[in-house]
């Protein structure tokens, strides 16, 4: 097959969707298949609704090309998309990532809503939320399969978005194998993470700030990296953060336990159920819940006893098997 995969980003651009990208284009082209992967680049700078239509113009070509397309999201790549297979007949599957309108949601009105609430409830949306929903449910009905990476979305958006459940395939991500790390040498917490509103961020820092009271040794590392650089970091650490207000799909945390370094993580995530047993999970809405995680982690009693758990974590899934599941249902 000749296999286009549209996405955002892709490396040396920083995030999981351009890591996935890099990861399921190699797996698919050891597996036979001719893959070309159309991104954005420069296109980024354009302005919003002036970019999506370059893209359309840009996928054209491509998609004449192409026996079956991916799109790594659902707005910024998908939308396009979805209206330029109207013109150049092309399947094409959606694999979702986060979800746009919730986090433009709480960008806007730092509203702290868990996505599994977000939808129960009638919100004021502003006219570009309200494309953003258009544009979701168009992509949504025009797919011809739709790929979550976690139960915790499909359920959420099948009830909000009205999907047949037949429409939907969960395939899981791919858990790159273990790494040898190295014994900590200072008690630094990383929390190396976009600069967005459901990443939690104020509620953390008060947390820490007020945990380093009665631990002063206690280290907070913030910010954004190249994942090799995460990696690296990641090797010596103490501990790995992630309290946000869901995580759909944490690959931080996965990267966190190649190394077997304990974690916090927002027990409402997409994969608290499997990482549980390795680690914390705490209310990202209760300050005192990620409190307490904190100090659970700094103590040397909690401490020893979260290394151990996190030591139990042993599961591996290549992108080999990923593309495996993506060319059955191609």
């Amino acid at each position: 097959m000749k296999i286009l995969i549209a996405t955002g980003i892709y490396p040396p651009q920083v995030g999981g969707p351009a890591y996935y990208t890099k990861g399921l284009e190699r797996a698919l082209g050891e597996a036979g298949h001719e893959t070309k992967v159309v991104t954005y680049g420069a296109l980024m700078r354009l302005s919003a609704g002036l970019r999506h239509a370059a893209f359309f113009v840009r996928l054209l070509p491509k998609l004449v090309w192409a026996d079956r397309v991916i799109a790594l999201d659902t707005f910024s790549v998908a939308w396009p998309l979805a209206l330029a297979t109207r013109f150049v007949r092309v399947p094409f599957v959606l694999r979702t990532g986060g979800d746009f309108v919730w986090e433009e949601y709480l960008e806007r009105t730092g509203e702290d809503i868990l996505l599994k609430d977000f939808y129960t409830a009638p919100r004021a949306y502003t006219t570009k939320e309200k494309l953003i929903l258009r544009a979701t449910r168009y992509v949504l009905r025009h797919a011809d399969k739709i790929i979550f990476s976690t139960a915790l979305q499909r359920d959420i958006w099948i009830a909000a978005y009205k999907i047949p459940e037949s429409k939907t395939r969960i395939i899981e991500n791919a858990i790159d194998a273990p790494l040898p790390g190295s014994s900590p040498t200072q008690k630094n917490f990383l929390w190396y993470v976009r600069p967005t509103a459901f990443k939690n961020s104020a509620r953390l820092h008060a947390v820490f700030a007020k945990a380093k009271e009665q631990y002063p040794d206690i280290i907070l590392e913030e910010g954004q990296l190249p994942k090799q650089q995460l990696l690296e970091k990641m090797a010596s650490c103490y501990a790995v953060l992630l309290p946000s207000l869901t995580e759909i799909s944490p690959n931080y945390i996965l990267d966190a336990l190649r190394f077997k370094k304990p974690f916090i993580m927002d027990k409402y995530s997409g994969l608290a159920e499997k990482l549980g047993p390795y680690g914390m999970l705490v209310d990202p809405l209760d300050a005192d819940d990620i409190a307490k995680g904190v100090a659970e982690l700094a103590s040397e009693e909690g401490y020893a006893r979260a290394v151990a758990r996190a030591a139990a974590f042993s599961e591996v899934r290549t992108y080999k098997e990923v593309a495996q599941d993506f060319i059955k249902i191609l």
